[in-house]
């Protein structure tokens, strides 16, 4: 339970990004003692932005000229695409044109609309330094009043669709998700979850979940319909992982292709494969198709794992098996390679979607990490306090936690070619959650030295520098980044308390060839880092592991570029295998039986390749099959209840509590224990029998 500005305690369950914090504050303290990290004055509140403007303000009602509406339009496509498709950009761009040339015949819904639209424009747009567009828009938000804010209420009051809820029609349920997505760019995600709600329960009257309504309908009213549907599937499952309270939409209340496209798309990504371009529409269609089987897996990931409170190795695979197909019918249009070459809204929608993916990677794996994590932080405590160096036991669901580093370092990458390409909005809300989200994992990581990553104070530098871009027009971006800079100043105090420890380590074959296959200066080199003269260099892309995606070419895909080659076949200018695997920085001892589980034979002493991020069993070579196998029948399972029982008899000043009635107390003497997290329970249960 967390405190919002006005005093209320809000519920953030455990897939939010909060409560994964909250957990690593614990085992951080526990490890390193107290810090501005983790006796945070603000820990237990969460923000919850508010409305400058002051109540009964009165507003025009006007419309702002027709060059100024062009951009603020365009902006909302642009840093809403593949996360929104409510509109038809051409028919929308035309009703535009009308309404300029007879405003008194337009509607007050379509009114209603459009300044919704403006508002989330304004708030989001991202024009070109110098260009006529950021004139535009540095005056509209250099004003001495927000904008966006009076576009909002403007809005509502022109034509409110919470007015009649129960009369409710088509266009109020495109109004209510709109004013849900601004509140989640405005930081008020409460606010943001209840309208999201309240237009999924709208959508439900009018039969948007069920295909057998579709028939009575035109194809383009069809198509609308599937699209905000499907807009709304987007957007319930970022608001439900980010915030870990349930879905408003269940896939199992959905009928028949309600969450595919009007039309069929090509099954698989080699279809169009013969252009690395496309049109708004098209991108548009595959990167909401995209999004939505992410959220797909997200659902399914909240609702077995989440939902129950456990999860297991076995569930975990059976689960992975189903996402690991995503990458495999991903559009060349929509991979990460084109990000640098890429129009704005191209390169908004390949940002979206593979953040999205990431994620559902991120939320299946991260329970793993959380307890290899504190499984090696009380190793490490018990070293220190025993002398004696113990190798690390070696578990099934070490893989998965390997994944959720992979995936978080993915993240970091994505956000970073986006931000260099000029495309990153500072006020996107599931950008800013997502690299959050990762960046706490990178940090975590090198606290701990779980995995060796290849540069991460690159990464970590690259996450602040991003969230700092971020914190300048967004107030829960500052908020993060207090949180990420307060960490890295941690990390860096541990690094220099186990040093000695590092340098014993040395003798590990570096994984920089490994990570990215080839060198630190070789990826310099390639980024265009170091270079004597930047303005010749070509765009700088960050190379991102290809095993995210399998059996997909990765070179930029014009017909110029090559597939990727082993390290020992690269020439200049050509890009680095990116195959990857990530090594456990403390080599456990050959086993009783003589075997070293990181030298099985000759052939398993080069580090495998992941085919998949989410398809792992290349690690398997790499242990003891008889201990690591599936036909070991052993399933280690982790039960969340254990994670979150510390005592909680020595409270400390910050938290909400319970009154002395059972009520929330008046007075809000905050308390709730801080002391360390034991280490949560793994259950290993026999297969046999069940």
């Amino acid at each position: 339970m967390l405190q919002d500005p006005t005093g209320r305690l809000l519920y953030v369950g455990d897939s939010a990004t909060l409560s994964f914090l909250q957990l690593l504050r614990m085992m951080v303290e526990s490890a390193s003692g107290p810090s501005p990290f983790t006796n945070d004055p603000r820990r237990h509140k969460i923000v919850e932005g508010q409305f400058s403007l002051p109540p009964g303000s009165r507003y025009t009602h006007l419309l702002p000229d027709q060059k100024t509406a062009r951009i603020l339009v365009d902006a909302f496509f642009i840093h809403t695409h593949g996360l929104l498709k409510i509109f038809d950009r051409q028919q929308f761009s035309e009703e535009l044109d009308r309404c300029y040339t007879d405003p008194l015949s337009t509607e007050p819904p379509w009114l209603c609309l459009l300044n919704l639209i403006f508002a989330i424009g304004l708030t989001m747009a991202t024009p070109l330094s110098g260009s006529s567009e950021a004139l535009v828009v540095d005056k509209l938000r250099s004003e001495h009043l927000d904008r966006a804010e009076v576009f909002y209420l403007n809005a509502k009051s022109l034509n409110d669709p919470m007015t009649g809820f129960e009369d409710q029609d088509f266009w109020s349920v495109q109004a209510l998700l709109l004013m849900s997505f601004y509140m989640l760019a405005k930081s008020k995600r409460n606010t943001a979850f209840a309208l999201l709600g309240m237009a999924a329960r709208s959508a439900q009257a009018l039969g948007l979940h069920r295909e057998e309504t579709m028939v009575i309908f035109g194809p383009e009213e069809q198509k609308a319909r599937k699209n905000l549907w499907r807009s709304l599937f987007v957007i319930d499952r970022l608001l439900s992982c980010s915030l870990g309270r349930p879905t408003a939409i269940s896939e199992d209340d959905c009928s028949g292709n309600t969450l595919h496209p009007a039309e069929q798309l090509p099954e698989t990504a080699s279809d169009i494969n013969s252009s690395t371009s496309a049109n708004f529409n098209q991108t548009g269609e595959y990167a909401l198709e995209a999004a939505v089987r992410s959220c797909s897996a997200i659902g399914t990931i909240l609702k077995r794992v989440y939902q129950q409170r456990k999860i297991s190795t076995r569930l975990a695979q059976e689960i992975a098996d189903t996402c690991k197909t995503w990458p495999r019918a991903l559009p060349a249009v929509l991979h990460w390679r084109q990000a640098s070459v890429a129009s704005a809204s191209q390169g908004i929608a390949i940002l979206h979607v593979n953040l999205f993916y990431c994620h559902s990677i991120v939320l299946l794996t991260r329970p793993f990490f959380l307890y290899i994590l504190n499984m090696e932080i009380q190793r490490q405590a018990n070293q220190a306090s025993t002398g004696a160096r113990a190798p690390r036991p070696y578990l099934r669901m070490e893989k998965f936690s390997e994944a959720c580093v992979i995936a978080s370092t993915h993240t970091v990458l994505l956000v970073q070619n986006a931000f260099e390409a000029g495309h990153l909005s500072r006020r996107n809300p599931a950008v800013i959650y997502f690299l959050f989200a990762a960046a706490l994992i990178v940090l975590a990581n090198e606290f701990a030295g779980l995995y060796r990553v290849e540069a991460p104070d690159m990464h970590i530098t690259n996450a602040i520098n991003i969230m700092s871009y971020c914190a300048e027009s967004d107030q829960q971006a500052s908020r993060l980044l207090y949180i990420l800079v307060s960490f890295r100043d941690v990390v860096t105090r541990q690094r220099l308390r186990t040093k000695q420890n590092q340098m014993n380590d040395m003798s590990l074959p570096s994984i920089s060839s490994q990570l990215y296959g080839a060198s630190l200066p070789d990826l310099q080199r390639i980024s265009g880092v170091g270079a004597g003269d930047a303005s010749n260099a070509p765009p700088r892309l960050h190379q991102v592991p290809v095993h995210i995606y399998p059996g997909m070419q990765t070179s930029p895909l014009n017909g110029s570029g090559p597939p990727f080659q082993n390290s020992s076949q690269l020439q200049l200018g050509d890009p680095p295998n990116l195959s990857v695997h990530l090594s456990p920085i403390n080599i456990p001892q050959p086993t009783s039986s003589g075997i070293d589980m990181y030298n099985i034979d000759a052939a398993s002493s080069k580090p495998p390749s992941l085919s998949a991020v989410l398809d792992l069993s290349g690690l398997d070579a790499t242990r003891v099959p008889s201990l690591y196998s599936e036909e070991s029948g052993i399933d280690e399972q982790i039960d969340f209840d254990a994670l979150w029982a510390w005592p909680s008899n020595t409270p400390a000043l910050g938290s909400p509590r319970a009154g002395a009635e059972g009520g929330i107390g008046g007075g809000m003497a905050d308390r709730v224990s801080e002391s360390a997290v034991p280490l949560f329970g793994v259950i290993n249960t026999e297969v046999e029998g069940q």
